[in-house]
C-alpha cells in the first residue's frame, strides 16, 4: 500500500442487519436466516451501501475495515454480506440487499459473471452496483454500474517485466495462480503470459488452487519443486499470502539454489511487505485497498445523486514494493 494509507475519517456509523450471511459494522457474518431491519437512529438519514465479498479472504476482510473506517467521510452507512466464496450465496446476498432497500452495492465477486443476473435486477431497481477491487469481465460489462480496481492484466505485465529485467539472458520458472476462475487470477495470468511472449522466459508449469489458500499454494509449489528442482529460477505467485507457502516449500528443500529463487507476489499486504524484507529476492505488486474502497464509495454516491461526473471504470495504479522502494510506503494492516 502507498504512503497515502490512512487518510479519511475513522467514524463507524450505524448499519443495517441483513438476512442470511449479512451483518452490520462488526465485520462478522450474522447467522443464516437472521432477521432483517432498516437503519435506525441519528444516522438513518444516510444512504446505505452493502459490501458483498468473501470475508475470510484477507484482502476483503481488510477492505471491509476500510469501508467502515471511511463510511462517514463519504456519507454512507455500510453493511456487509459474506458470500462465502459461493456463487449461490453471492446471489442471495445481492437479493437480500435489494429486499432491504439499500442505496448502493459494492461487490468483490466470486467469479467473472455469476453475479450478473442478480446485479442486473438490483440495477433495474435503481440501485447502483460497483465492483470493488476487480474490473468487469468482457462478458459482464453490463452487470455493474461502475468498477474500481487495479488493472490485474498490468499486474501480470509488471511481474513479467521484473523477471525479464532480473534474467536478461533468459530463465525458466513456474507460475502459481490465484483461485481458479477468479477474475483477478485470470487477468494476472493473461497479463503475465502476454508480458513474457517473445522473450527468453519459459514457464515450466502453471497451476491454480481451488481457493486463495496458502496451504494449497505450498502443496503446488512442493510438487513443482520436486518435479523441476533447480530449473526453477523464478516463481510468480498471484498473491502474497500464497507466496508464503512458496517460501515454506523452498525452505524445506534446504539447498543453496532454493534461496536464490526470485519470487513475485501480488497484493502488497502486510505479509508481502515482510517478505520483501526477509526473502533475498522478493517483489510485491501492491494494490491499495483503502484507496480502492474510498473510490467505490465516492463513485457510488455520485451515481446515487445522478451526478454527471460519475465514472464507470476507475483504475487505481499499482505500487511496486521491493528492497529499494519499501521505505517509501507505509506497511498495511491486512
Amino acid at each position: 500500500m502507498s504512503k497515502h494509507l490512512g487518510r479519511g475519517a475513522t467514524a463507524l456509523v450505524a448499519i443495517v442487519l441483513v438476512a442470511g450471511a449479512c451483518s452490520s459494522g462488526s465485520g462478522s457474518a450474522a447467522p443464516s436466516g437472521g432477521a432483517s431491519s432498516a437503519p435506525s437512529g441519528a444516522s438513518g438519514d444516510k444512504p446505505t451501501l452493502m459490501f458483498v465479498a468473501q470475508i475470510d479472504n484477507p484482502s476483503q476482510a481488510f477492505s471491509w475495515k476500510m469501508y467502515q473506517k471511511n463510511a462517514d467521510k463519504y456519507g454512507f452507512n455500510v453493511s456487509v454480506c459474506d458470500n462465502k466464496g459461493d456463487v449461490q450465496q453471492q446471489t442471495t446476498c445481492i437479493n437480500d440487499a435489494v429486499a432491504q432497500g439499500v442505496d448502493a452495492i459494492a461487490i468483490n465477486p466470486v467469479d467473472e459473471a455469476g453475479y450478473v443476473p442478480a446485479t442486473k435486477a438490483a440495477m433495474a431497481a435503481g440501485i447502483p452496483v460497483c465492483l470493488s477491487m476487480v474490473p468487469p469481465a468482457a462478458e459482464a460489462v453490463d452487470g455493474s454500474t461502475c468498477s474500481v480496481s487495479v488493472d490485474d492484466i498490468k499486474g501480470g505485465n509488471t511481474a513479467a517485466e521484473a523477471i525479464i529485467k532480473a534474467f536478461p539472458n533468459g530463465a525458466t520458472g513456474v507460475e502459481i495462480g490465484g483461485q481458479a476462475g477468479h477474475v483477478a487470477a485470470n487477468n494476472r495470468h493473461t497479463g503475465f503470459t502476454e508480458g513474457i511472449k517473445g522473450k527468453n522466459i519459459e514457464v515450466l508449469d502453471y497451476q491454480n488452487p481451488s481457493a486463495w489458500d496458502t496451504a494449497e499454494a505450498q502443496d503446488i509449489a512442493t510438487d513443482m519443486i520436486t518435479k523441476y528442482g533447480d530449473k526453477i529460477k523464478f516463481i510468480f505467485t498471484h498473491w502474497d499470502n500464497g507466496a508464503t507457502g512458496v517460501i515454506n516449500a523452498l525452505k524445506a528443500v534446504n539447498e543453496p539454489w532454493a534461496n536464490e529463487v526470485m519470487i513475485i507476489g501480488v497484493d502488497g499486504n502486510k505479509v508481502g511487505f515482510q517478505q520483501v524484507e526477509s526473502w533475498p529476492n522478493y517483489i510485491s505488486i501492491a494494490q491499495n485497498a483503502e484507496t480502492i474502497t474510498s473510490k467505490v464509495m465516492e463513485e457510488s454516491m455520485l451515481f446515487i445523486k445522478k451526478d454527471p461526473s460519475a465514472v464507470k471504470e476507475n483504475i487505481i495504479p499499482f505500487d511496486i514494493i521491493d528492497k529499494e522502494t519499501i521505505k517509501n510506503f507505509t506497511a498495511p494492516e491486512w
